[in-house]
């Protein structure tokens, strides 16, 4: 089989990713289904399923494949290795965010105020667009939810830079740019069916209830998810919303809010062929190895090899042997004569 023939085979037998596009829900379950299938492409299914194996274990497998095959995949192999930092940082960042995510939308299902709730908002007018972890519609307001889920402390300034400390600081965003874009899009999404003045309130909220966040931006809420619910509940205005309004103010964002491809930062079609090339590569490189060892091996017993030295010390030791032969029949004869001799002068007397 040709080498392009084989890259093929492999790309064809990853399903994940097999659209041109994907939304946000399905990116983490197709990135599962990824993981799975180069798994089992690199191991066999049994070891793979009882290993609890991970991509970083399909690429410590593939480094030592190359190694024991003279490195002749070098260029393929760092390619490979680059994908699966993104992939695997992807796969961390979509779980992490899915957990913390997760968590507010329980706390948020047991709201005992009339309300109604949205999950992760696309919005986009005029070429701008933003992201909306979640939003609230209540009696009384609306609120817009940001989700962190941090594992460092949090500080925001007086002008809303947002930022991670702990034994350095670490600038993350400007949470307060970030908020203003998500309520001026929100309202655009509502004015569209003549809902204006609305009173509209910004939440931070953290599932750690471990970290400090300390807020000196006093246009923003902050509060541990825990919290959040109780929080809602107890916000109070002059405004009040019924349950029709809710209805329309949902059907207004639901009716723009964005369906648009999920923006990957890493080309899938490439990746996937860099670890077909790499497989096709080092399966051809094992298949030349098995080969040499063939021929190597004789097929005829090998002839029997004579030693001149050990020939000519044999031949030395029977001269020897033979010379020590000689010398005994000589005594043995003068033994007898002198017997004979002895035994007829015995006979004369």
């Amino acid at each position: 089989m040709t080498n392009d023939k084989r890259v093929n085979e492999i790309i064809s037998q990853i399903t994940a990713f097999s659209k041109a596009t994907c939304t946000k829900s399905e990116f983490l379950p197709e990135l599962l289904k990824l993981q799975k299938e180069l798994i089992d492409l690199t191991f066999n299914a049994e070891h793979a399923e009882n290993g609890d194996l991970r991509l970083w274990d399909v690429e410590r497998h593939l480094r030592k494949m190359n190694d024991e095959r003279g490195h002749v995949a070098d260029d393929e192999l760092a390619r490979f290795i680059q994908g699966c930092k993104v992939v695997s940082n992807n796969i961390s960042a979509e779980f992490s965010g899915n957990v913390g995510e997760q968590k507010v939308f329980r706390a948020l299902e047991n709201l005992s105020c009339q309300n109604g709730v949205l999950h992760n908002v696309e919005l986009e007018f005029d070429g701008r667009r933003t992201e909306i972890d979640a939003i609230v519609f209540t009696n009384h307001a609306i609120f817009i939810i940001e989700i962190k889920n941090s594992k460092k402390d949090i500080f925001i300034d007086e002008d809303g830079e947002f930022y991670r400390t702990g034994h350095s600081m670490h600038h993350d965003c400007n949470i307060a740019e970030k908020m203003d874009e998500r309520e001026a899009l929100l309202r655009k999404a509502l004015d569209r069916v003549g809902l204006n003045y609305l009173k509209i309130f910004r939440i931070v909220t953290f599932t750690n209830p471990r970290i400090d966040v300390e807020n000196k931006y006093h246009y923003i809420k902050v509060c541990g998810s825990n919290y959040l619910p109780s929080f809602i509940e107890k916000f109070t205005s002059s405004q009040w919303y019924t349950y029709e309004d809710i209805c329309t103010m949902m059907a207004a964002v639901n009716e723009v809010k964005c369906t648009d491809e999920y923006q990957m930062n890493i080309d899938m079609n490439g990746y996937k062929n860099d670890f077909a090339t790499l497989m096709a590569k080092l399966e051809a490189a094992e298949e030349s190895d098995n080969e040499s060892e063939t021929v190597d091996q004789p097929n005829n017993k090998p002839e029997k090899v004579v030693d001149s030295n050990a020939k000519s010390h044999r031949i030395k030791q029977k001269d020897r042997d033979y010379g020590k032969g000689i010398v005994a029949a000589v005594v043995g004869v003068t033994l007898i004569n002198a017997a004979l001799l002895v035994g007829s002068r015995l006979i004369k007397k």
